[in-house]
């Protein structure tokens, strides 16, 4: 049919589109839409298949007119509690139809206009019956199985199977004789009656593929499979099903089986309940074989009772006393047959209600009456051990006086057994309720079954309001949820799905839309209708962070090592090569001296060319002792801004006319602490790296800014960078760096640069002076948009006062000066630069005795004193130069001390004070520099 609607309150339902009466006729649901009167306005296919009516019967019209009253008064009253709530509400709702009453989930929510008033309810009810059917047989198949006892057990057994499975003919067999086979059916009940024994043979009936073997399922046509077997045709039965019975060592000993006049339910329900009884009815078999063997076996009572693997206790039917035990019952006891026979019921009781004398006199006095009382009794032993007993009474007659006999059998394992069976369940949702990690239930349809605290917490939905619900929808990110839907189809189809039994990574959704990894393990239960699955989830978001905090950190580490080895090696070069320049740029003086006194201009042409050259290898090894903080400059608090401004104009005039230079400079920057020169070396050397690496041409953007709130990575050290810093960027126009550089573009002599175009050294002193101002720096690239370099320098509260100091320059070259007059004691290892600071000294004036390590300075100063000063190099054999000035400064106190090094480590000032030193100086010397020291000294 096609979806109708009709009119009320002003409201319409027409209109609607094919797509939407096509979905409606077809789902399996029963939707419909009441208005406040309790109309009819919409209705599908499935519904009017329900109440038996056409859709000119039902649109339009009250619901008391489609439904029985009684059945209408109970729709409406839940109508009423969606209008009044004007919520969604969910409710278990019955309907009877030709087969039978049936059971509905309804889910009825309200319907607004535009206004927001609400005008008309709708509906959405699933058909639940087979489900609530499958759940009640299950429960009925517990309860039975657990009460069957006695000697009823097999008719018992028998009626609840035909009850459960809803069977004409349900009966339990057991196997007789050898050749040929017989089944004697102990208990039958046909159509809801108990029928008496049946024998037949077993050769030529269905139950001869039962027996012995396997479960059988024959759903139709068994008269026609069978036709020897006249009792089909005879009760006009269609469909059979069987499961064999074994014993407890494996035996065959029979078989339960169901016979229907039509078609049996599915094959695998029949199977999980016969299973079910089987269990008891073998039991019971193989019980009953016991007791015909002692039956058969005893001719008398006494031989009877002593042979008993039960204890047996005989009670006086007047007073319950005790009057006879078998040896199983002295055994079980701890008592001989003689103290037996004087203890009361009592003493042999645990003693805690209901196990009193009072209890047993109670149920002595109903066997006294008839009946055959069957319950569980705790006793206590002589060595007062409690155990359980499950006990029979029954009145007899033996040898002409009326007894009461009480069967006893020790169930203490089982006992045990159920308690812990009901502690384990109690601690399994224990478990579950205390479980850190989610632990979420879902049916084969998707909708969630169960929800524990911690997915409570977890995903921020309550498991009240999720119960039932579509998982997808609540707790998977919509671009996933096609591929759950296609998985669960898969699983429906195949039984099989891509996740089971594995652990897998998943991105999950929160309640506000929020999504976080997760880690997730799914288990499935197989049951006989219907599978559930049993999610594990853990939220992994602090491991995901962990994971990529120590990745970096790892990545930090290994940049920390590799720049301190870097620094070390760098560090023990540039001492090297100061004592080396301190000798080649102090002869290049001597010599511009000369030949500026004897008039050589081509000489002196020679000689400057040499001295820059000398200077550049100076200024290289500054870098590198810069680079492995062995040059730590002078920092200071100042204004960036004419600092930079300055060193613009400066870079200017070295640039080529074709690259241009495009600045943006800010006047409001907070101050820095820094070294002056430092800073314009640092944007010197990135400006010479962004020429080369437009080749000549281009601009060349230079930019200094404040920045608050800085979060990023620093590109040399890979160490985070948070804070307020001043921002001195340098941008070119060329290819960009590629990606297989990044990580060594700051190592020191690394260059990707032609032969003798770079020396390499540029960007690891950028590095060097940014980290030791405590700064960082930051490149953004990409192939072909250029490089941006951008040093961060912790910016200060304050601008400085005052104006900044310039750098300043010096060239090498003494004048011409005054003689110098003393006695001065040298001490240094280094040949080359001893012998040139030898000579340059006795140019100077000056007497100059010469030592070559430690050692002998200290012999020179104890015997060939005096001297007027001391000039020491910092690192020597024997003795360094500061162990001989702290000698000096305890022995010789009037000599001063001029240290000088080529070594990149810092020297505190208060180290060089508690030695004594008047004055540090480093190589390669700066001869102006030595000559204002030792003119002010030897003053």
């Amino acid at each position: 049919m096609e979806v109708t609607d009709s009119r009320a309150d002003g409201q319409t339902m027409a209109g609607r589109e094919a797509p939407l009466q096509e979905i409606l006729d077809n789902t399996t649901a029963v939707i419909f839409v009441k208005d406040r009167e309790g109309r009819y306005l919409l209705v599908n296919r499935r519904f009017l298949e329900v109440v038996g009516r056409t859709a000119e019967q039902v649109l339009g019209r009250p619901e008391t007119e489609v439904v029985p009253r009684g059945v209408a008064e109970r729709f409406r009253e839940n109508d009423r509690r969606v209008f009044e709530r004007g919520e969604p509400v969910e409710f278990e709702e019955t309907y009877r139809l030709p087969d039978g009453e049936h059971s509905f989930l309804s889910l009825k929510f309200p319907l607004r206009d535009a206004d927001g008033r609400i005008y008309a309810v709708c509906g959405i009810s699933t058909d639940i019956t087979a489900r609530k059917r499958t759940e009640e047989a299950l429960r009925k198949v517990a309860m039975d199985v657990s009460a069957a006892a006695g000697g009823d057990v097999l008719a018992e057994i028998a009626c609840s199977v035909a009850e459960t499975l809803g069977a004409d003919v349900a009966m339990v067999g057991k196997r007789v004789g050898e050749e040929p086979v017989r089944i004697q059916a102990l208990a039958v009940c046909l159509r809801g009656e108990r029928a008496g024994p049946v024998e037949y043979a077993l050769e030529g009936t269905p139950c001869a593929h039962v027996v012995g073997r396997s479960f059988l399922y024959i759903p139709d046509g068994i008269q026609s499979r069978f036709p020897g077997d006249s009792m089909f045709a005879e009760l006009d039965m269609h469909s059979y099903a069987g499961y064999p019975l074994f014993d407890s060592a494996g035996e065959p000993t029979g078989l339960i089986a169901v016979l229907h006049g039509s078609r049996l339910p599915d094959a695998e329900f029949i199977e999980s309940i016969l299973r079910i009884f089987s269990v008891r009815a073998a039991a019971e078999l193989e019980r009953m074989a016991a007791e015909e063997v002692r039956r058969a076996s005893e001719l008398s009572y006494r031989a009877i009772i002593e042979a008993s693997e039960d204890a047996i206790y005989i009670h006086d039917l007047d007073t319950g006393a005790i009057v006879d035990v078998n040896p199983k019952a002295c055994l079980a006891l701890g008592y001989s047959r003689d103290e037996m026979l004087h203890l009361t019921v009592d003493q042999l009781s645990s003693g805690v209600p209901p196990y009193t004398g009072a209890e047993a006199a109670r149920l002595i006095d109903r066997a006294r009456h008839g009946e055959r009382p069957r319950f569980e009794w705790h006793r206590r032993n002589r060595d007062g051990s409690l155990h359980w007993d499950e006990v029979w009474l029954k009145r007899v007659n033996l040898g002409g006086v009326e007894r009461i006999v009480a069967i006893t059998r020790e169930i203490t394992e089982r006992k045990e057994r159920e308690e812990a069976l009901r502690r384990s369940e109690d601690r399994l949702r224990a478990t579950v309720e205390a479980s850190l990690d989610c632990i979420i239930g879902m049916d084969t349809e998707g909708r969630i079954t169960e929800f524990n605290p911690a997915a409570e917490q977890c995903f921020g939905h309550r498991r009240a309001e999720v119960m039932g619900r579509v998982l997808a929808d609540l707790i998977i990110p919509e671009r996933f949820r096609a591929s759950h839907h296609a998985g669960l189809a898969h699983f429906r189809a195949t039984g099989e799905g891509p996740y089971l039994g594995k652990r897998v990574e998943v991105t999950a959704q929160r309640a506000d839309g929020s999504e976080f990894p997760a880690e997730l393990a799914i288990d499935v239960v197989r049951s006989g209708e219907e599978d559930l699955f049993i999610g594990y989830l853990r939220d992994i978001t602090e491991r995901h962070r962990a994971e990529t905090a120590r990745t970096q950190l790892e990545t930090q580490l290994r940049q920390a090592q590799k720049m301190e080895a870097i620094g070390h090696l760098t560090g023990g070069i540039a001492h090297d090569f100061n004592n080396i320049l301190t000798g080649v740029m102090g002869y290049v003086v001597l010599a511009q001296e000369r030949a500026a006194a004897g008039g050589d201009a081509k000489l002196l042409q020679y000689l400057e060319r040499a001295s820059e050259s000398a200077v550049r290898a100076r200024d290289l090894i500054q870098q590198m002792l810069t680079f492995s903080r062995g040059q730590r400059g002078d920092p200071r608090p100042l204004d960036p801004v004419p600092l930079v401004k300055e060193a613009i104009k400066l870079l200017r005039s070295t640039l080529p006319a074709t690259v241009s230079l495009v600045t943006e400079l800010n006047a409001r920057v907070p101050a820095v602490r820094a070294d002056p020169v430092q800073v314009e070396q640092v944007l010197m050397n990135l400006c010479i790296n962004a020429r080369d690496a437009m080749g000549g041409r281009g601009a060349i953007h230079v930019r200094l800014r404040h920045r608050s709130g800085v979060h990023g990575v620093c590109a040399s050290c890979r160490e985070p960078v948070q804070g307020d810093f001043v921002e001195l960027s340098v941008g070119d126009e060329g290819p960009g760096i590629a990606p297989e550089h990044l990580d060594r573009i700051f190592d020191p002599f690394y260059t990707t640069k032609g032969p003798g175009q770079g020396s390499g050294m540029g960007l690891a002193t950028v590095h060097g002076i940014a980290h030791e101002h405590g700064g960082h720096v930051e490149l953004v690239t990409a192939p072909g948009t250029g490089a941006e370099f951008r040093v961060l320098l912790p910016a200060l509260a304050e601008v400085p006062d005052g104006r900044n100091e310039a750098a300043v320059g010096s060239r090498q070259g003494v004048e011409v000066a005054s003689a110098l007059h003393g006695r001065v004691l040298l001490a240094d290892d280094d040949p080359s630069a001893g012998a040139f600071m030898e000579e340059l000294l006795r140019d100077w004036g000056l007497d100059v005795v010469r030592a070559f390590d430690g050692l002998e300075a200290r012999r020179l100063l104890q015997t060939d004193g005096p001297f007027q000063l001391a000039l020491l190099d910092r690192a020597m054999p024997g003795l360094s130069g500061l162990e001989v000035a702290a000698w000096i400064r305890d022995h010789a106190p009037s000599v001063p001390v001029v240290l000088y090094t080529g070594y990149s480590e810092d020297l505190a000032e208060s180290a060089l004070d508690e030695a004594g030193v008047r004055a540090l100086l480093r190589k390669p010397v700066n001869i102006e520099a030595l000559r204002r020291v030792l003119e002010a000294t030897l003053s």
